[in-house]
């Protein structure tokens, strides 16, 4: 009995994951349809996370403005 020919590439794959990844996003899922559509699921919250990522570093920098403001 033949295998099933794969419908996609090992290499489409990867390119969408590292896509999705450039964008700035994580990866929680991949799904593959019989048809060979990828499908990359991402995390939701990550736009928030960004954010955050971002006023934590602001506070940061001011923290150590005030500090050196002291010195």
């Amino acid at each position: 009995m033949p295998k099933d020919r794969q419908t996609f590439r090992r290499r489409e794959v990867t390119r969408a994951i590292r896509a999705v990844r450039d964008a700035g996003l994580s990866v929680l899922a991949v799904r593959i349809s019989p048809q060979g559509e990828i499908e990359v699921e991402t995390a939701k919250t990550q736009a928030q996370d960004s954010a955050s990522d971002l006023d934590r570093w602001i506070a940061t920098k001011e923290n150590h403005a005030r500090a050196s403001e002291g010195h």
